[in-house]
């Protein structure tokens, strides 16, 4: 569990009378909005198609266009039935608390004894604020990916040890795998929100209109999360996968390294990550990670940085084992200093965790399905213990066997 951090020792840092254990390298500044951020209502107008696309269909009332408003669990029911064709049964197993009268009676039935939504004490709360949690599980129990959160959410190793991880992990997952969440522009972070947070009547009405568009062999792809066995971890190996994955569901801030806004290293405008802000917070800045000096050799914040520290300590990628480095760019295996743009930190058996704007914030991928044409090499940091062999670069060729 992370815990915030604490009054005093905010005023102190600012004070300058306690320091971290490495300072992070300052970043340049994310690119500025050209003009005053614009309201809610008018930030959140991108998500117009995906309305009247439910418009179209029947699905949503026309009337009923105010996208910058936060979704409820009404909402949230409602735009289900574009997933899920309403039962025959009618208001069967309607929750107590909704009368038979209201306008979606029918649609929160269906959502709750389809298993989609889930009761709180018995009751709905219809208008209470749907969370970007509940909404990623309910559309993707929706779509029939039971298997596959099952299977993530029994993430364990090969010697039987369950990993921690947060709630709503699994569908955080499969909804960015998807492609089923939107990352905000830089210039306009000020509006991201976390999954434990009310989701946005936009990011809904969107997520379910491109559940609704996705073709089978996107929903076949997701099967390899059925089963995911992670390779046995050394403590300090797994302290620093688990730091990183407890922060899956946030979303992706440029320049971002820590849950809240209140960073030590520097201000950022929401709670999240970039790639190489997810890297240093599961090394230097979650406590575990800092008292196991898991990231004494990291080098410098950004991406590029990270890459050509160490090169004794590169490692094949055939040869990937847990908390090992995996960097990309435009040029693949023949990237040079100044070009890497991203790095994910490896799980071992094919796969990594993330902050990757296409997968809007923190996430769990197949090696071989993000980018792969982009792996430039990894490395493995000196905490994690000595690589197999030194490794020189990894040729195209040999790049791509390894892949």
């Amino acid at each position: 569990m992370i815990t915030p951090m604490s009054g005093l020792r905010r005023i102190l840092l600012a004070a300058g009378l306690l320091a971290l254990p490495t300072a992070a390298p300052a970043l340049p500044a994310p690119p500025a909005p050209a003009v005053a951020p614009a309201p809610p209502a008018a930030a959140r107008a991108w998500a117009e198609p995906a309305r009247q696309d439910l418009v179209r269909a029947g699905l949503w009332a026309p009337a009923d266009a105010d996208l910058g408003r936060d979704a409820t669990r009404r909402d949230l029911a409602r735009a289900l039935r574009a997933l899920v064709p309403p039962p025959a049964d009618g208001l069967a197993g309607l929750p107590a608390d909704v009368p038979p009268t209201d306008p979606d009676a029918a649609a929160i039935a269906a959502a709750v004894r389809g298993g989609h939504i889930g009761l709180r004490a018995g009751a709905f709360a219809p208008d209470a604020p749907a969370t970007g949690r509940v909404a990623a599980v309910a559309v993707t129990r929706a779509l029939g990916l039971g298997p596959e959160m099952r299977g993530l959410g029994r993430l364990s190793t090969a010697d039987g040890v369950r990993l921690r991880v947060p709630a709503g992990f699994a569908a955080a997952v499969l909804t960015r795998e998807l492609g089923l969440r939107r990352n905000v522009p830089a210039a306009q972070e000020w509006l991201e929100r976390a999954d434990a947070e009310p989701m946005p009547l936009a990011d809904l009405l969107a997520m379910v209109t491109r559940a609704r568009a996705l073709e089978p062999w996107r929903l076949a792809g997701t099967a390899a999360y059925r089963d995911i066995t992670l390779p046995a971890m050394t403590p300090v190996q797994r302290t620093v996968v688990e730091a990183a994955l407890a922060q899956v569901g946030r979303p992706y801030v440029w320049g971002g390294d820590w849950p809240t806004p209140a960073s030590p290293w520097g201000g950022q405008a929401r709670g999240g990550f970039d790639c190489s802000g997810l890297v240093w917070w599961a090394f230097k800045g979650a406590p575990a990670a800092s008292a196991a000096g898991a990231g004494r050799d990291l080098g410098g914040r950004t991406a590029d940085a990270m890459a050509w520290e160490a090169p004794r300590g590169r490692v094949r990628l055939s040869a990937l084992a847990p908390g090992d480095l995996v960097f990309y760019g435009a040029r693949g295996p023949r990237t040079r200093r100044g070009g890497v743009e991203h790095v994910a930190i490896a799980l071992g058996n094919g796969w990594i965790v993330q902050s990757a704007g296409s997968r809007a914030g923190v996430t769990v991928s197949s090696l071989t399905g993000y980018w792969p044409s982009g792996v430039t090499h990894a490395r493995r940091p000196a905490a994690l213990g000595a690589p197999p062999a030194a490794v020189p670069p990894v040729p195209a060729a040999s790049a791509a066997r390894a892949r």
